[in-house]
């Protein structure tokens, strides 16, 4: 048989429909917020502390700046956490990101090595997972998942995939 290499047609060529892409859920917000709430106190008791040695002044506006620096990131958490979304769809999962380099990544099931459950003790105490799923190539994680949909996926992707699932503490 001889060897041929064709080219595909764009119109042949599935498409990722942005209306079937599946947003995080809410309460992923507060898990991303918590970790930059706990860095800003730990910013705060630092830069008291640093006040006893040095210009409380200078330790001051140290404080005050970086606390405006996590409050800005807080806002880009927020844009971000709005534009997280997946696509499962027969042979593939799509994951979309960005703030300003959007993103969107896609996964053939075919590729898949590994599924993994994962939550920290934040995702836990709200009820949430993270979906890993890793491959010979690129891997794509999607956090801010319900836990019962984190586990209805990782199965989908299981079977879809047939590898063997994990789940992490």
């Amino acid at each position: 048989m001889a060897f041929t290499n064709d080219p595909i047609p764009l119109d042949r060529v599935p498409r990722l429909s942005d209306d079937a892409f599946v947003p995080v859920d809410r309460r992923y917000l507060r898990v991303r917020l918590t970790g930059t709430a706990i860095t800003a106190v730990v910013v705060v008791i630092v830069a008291f502390v640093a006040s006893i040695w040095i210009d409380g002044s200078v330790a001051a506006g140290l404080g005050v700046l970086l606390v405006a620096v996590l409050a800005g990131s807080a806002i880009v958490a927020a844009v971000e956490v709005r534009r997280l979304a997946y696509q499962l769809r027969d042979h593939d999962v799509s994951l979309r990101n960005g703030v300003i380099t959007h993103r969107t990544q896609t996964l053939p099931f075919s590729r898949v090595q590994h599924v993994n459950l994962t939550r920290g003790p934040v995702e836990r105490a709200v009820g949430l997972a993270s979906l890993e799923i890793t491959s010979a190539g690129p891997n794509i994680s999607i956090p801010g998942l319900a836990l019962a949909e984190a586990e209805r996926i990782k199965q989908l992707v299981s079977e879809y995939s047939h590898v063997d699932v994990h789940r992490d503490a």
